[in-house]
């Protein structure tokens, strides 16, 4: 079944460990009384988000969509919205273990608060990052709110993913970032932003940035906003253990940026990468992708209205 009402609700009940569900059902009758012609649907399965979003975003040009989830389930609802060329604003009600996406936004992490900012709030506009690549299946493009990465930080995320979803992110990905830092060695990259250089040579880690934090709270990219028109690539260069090990510590406060392994880029033109490999894995807002040769990343100025962020 597609709703096809001027709201809609996306709810991801399994997001932080099951936490979501009970959120939900406290926080529902709040936001029917806010959106009285509110439909809502629960995902089941990773990709659902992104399919009904997609359904929904064809029949409502305009219009206003609520993600109930944590940042895979915005992931594939942005994902979803954007392919459908819908201009519906996002409202985002935090219940994720992450919640990074609103903490670069802004929004408030309380689940009950990011609700009230919901009722009468304008819109900010926001940029996303436009991730393409060939897959197996062919040409492929995304669209992300936080982040891409390739290197430990997908060792990390894969192992972040495979511990339980109950208790802090911030003790999850911890460990598991600890776990990739200690087996994780570097890659060659050749990395061009137009007709300059920007690597050639061995990395631990390349962070392309919308928003200052990534991971459950790291501030991989401290000075980066999802306004500013800009994204921003941060690498970390070949390391020591000691060294990854100190560069790790210090991811959450984001003072890595000192360590001279670290370089930060802005950027305003298109981004390439490509490694010796015949594959690169790379996650997007916590999700991985598979690419086959190269990836181009570019900025989406002021692509997504957002409801519920501070001006």
């Amino acid at each position: 079944m597609v709703l096809s009402a001027g709201a809609l609700a996306v709810v991801n009940p399994f997001a932080a460990g099951g936490r979501a569900a009970r959120l939900w059902r406290q926080l529902e009758s709040a936001v029917r009384a806010g959106f009285p012609e509110l439909g809502v649907r629960f995902t089941t399965a990773p990709g659902e988000a992104e399919a009904i979003a997609h359904d929904w975003g064809l029949r409502n040009a305009r219009g206003v969509l609520l993600v109930a989830g944590g940042d895979g389930t915005l992931h594939e609802a942005v994902n979803g919205l954007f392919r459908s060329e819908s201009r519906a604003q996002l409202g985002v009600i935090p219940v994720g273990s992450g919640n990074d996406f609103a903490r670069n936004a802004g929004i408030p992490l309380d689940p009950r608060e990011a609700l009230r900012a919901l009722q009468g709030s304008p819109p900010r506009s926001v940029d996303l990052g436009h991730l393409a690549f060939q897959a197996d299946s062919g040409p492929a493009a995304r669209v992300f709110l936080n982040s891409v990465s390739l290197g430990v930080s997908v060792h990390a995320n894969r192992l972040a993913q495979s511990l339980p979803r109950r208790g802090a992110a911030r003790l999850r990905y911890g460990l598991a970032g600890l776990a990739a830092v200690l087996w994780s060695k570097p890659s060659r990259y050749l990395v061009t932003c137009g007709d300059r250089v920007l690597l050639e040579g061995l990395a631990l880690n390349l962070t392309v940035a919308n928003g200052a934090y990534f991971g459950g709270g790291m501030r991989i990219s401290p000075d980066s906003s999802p306004a500013d028109g800009t994204l921003e690539l941060v690498v970390l260069g070949p390391l020591s253990r000691l060294r990854a090990l100190q560069a790790l510590s210090q991811l959450r406060a984001g003072t890595h940026l000192a360590l001279r392994e670290v370089s930060v880029t802005r950027l305003r033109e298109p981004l390439r990468i490509a490694s010796t490999g015949p594959t690169l894995r790379a996650e997007a807002d916590g999700e991985e992708i598979e690419v086959a040769g190269g990836l181009t990343i570019r900025v989406l100025p002021a692509a997504l209205a957002l409801l519920n962020a501070p001006s």
